[in-house]
């Protein structure tokens, strides 16, 4: 494959890739991909486009000037999101192929390897800089969060006793859903702003320290802070039958093993985007990777 032939390189991450690759291929008509989770389908693109899947992470990184990776760039911060091939891809290991000018777009973009790619000549976007698709991202992670409640629990949402815990982007979605379903909703956050805010949609608010006393009231618990807030004396607290949906980034927050001594249902739920509403995702990671071009 000779450098520069494609128009997009897609690499990595979960099936909101694969439907990128078939997104693009409708606009554009040359596109190459590696360590998808699968396969594109060709009948979903454009009749004149060009699908190529690249042999290696060399071949694909030296084929277009635009190169997208996945959201998040990596779970753990050493390797690239992606189950499409079997040995670990390592972010050094990606830097060492890029060459000056190309565009590189990812979500989550860790601070050294943003540094690193523009010392290179590289341009770094990082997809969820951008506030359009951050919070169409938030809307897909609280539809996901729902759907992985209504699978994990034998309790209806309707009429539920709910607590969200945080009300950031996320916190904030899945009230406008829960409280669409009619659910009983309670809000509990350290931030003032936050608490301010969560009294508009709340039958009751409160700091995290209420969380012992208000426990075994719910029959759900979305969790959306990225610290360990729910630990073993708090679970002992819970309701047995209290379905708890973890959705803050790794490592969560919840003491997952205190859980499983207590037999309570808890997940963590990372990744709904690509699970639940892949396509959707897709077609809004496109809009963005155009509008970052043309700025």
């Amino acid at each position: 494959m000779q450098a520069q032939l494609c128009d997009f390189a897609v690499i990595g991450g979960d099936p909101r890739q694969v439907f990128l690759v078939e997104e693009l291929a409708r606009p554009y008509s040359r596109l190459c991909y590696y360590a998808l989770c699968r396969e594109p389908e060709k009948k979903r693109c454009s009749p004149s486009a060009s699908l190529t899947k690249a042999a290696s992470l060399s071949e694909v990184c030296q084929s277009s000037r635009n190169i997208v990776c996945p959201i998040p760039l990596s779970r753990n911060g050493l390797t690239l999101n992606q189950n499409g091939v079997a040995e670990k891809l390592s972010l050094s290991q990606l830097l060492d192929q890029f060459h000056p000018d190309q565009h590189f777009f990812a979500g989550s973009i860790p601070e050294d390897f943003h540094a690193a790619a523009q010392d290179r000549g590289i341009c770094c976007h990082d997809l969820m800089e951008d506030p359009a698709l951050a919070w169409f991202n938030t809307l897909a992670t609280a539809e996901g969060a729902i759907c992985e409640a209504i699978i994990a629990s034998p309790v209806n949402l309707h009429q539920s006793h709910c607590l969200i815990l945080g009300y950031g982007k996320c916190g904030k979605a899945l009230a406008q859903y829960l409280k669409g379903m009619f659910c009983h909703l309670d809000i509990l956050t350290d931030d003032t702003t936050e608490q301010a805010q969560a009294s508009l949609a709340a039958h009751r608010t409160g700091t995290l320290s209420h969380m012992e006393r208000l426990l075994p009231d719910y029959d759900f618990i979305f969790n959306t802070v990225p610290a360990l807030i729910l630990t073993a004396s708090l679970l002992e607290k819970a309701d047995p039958r209290v379905t708890i949906i973890d959705i803050a980034s790794a490592p969560g927050g919840v003491d997952y093993e205190a859980a499983k001594k207590l037999n309570l249902t808890a997940r963590s739920a990372l990744g709904l985007p690509g699970k639940y509403s892949p396509a959707s995702s897709a077609r809004g990671i496109k809009t963005t990777i155009e509008t970052m071009l043309k700025e």
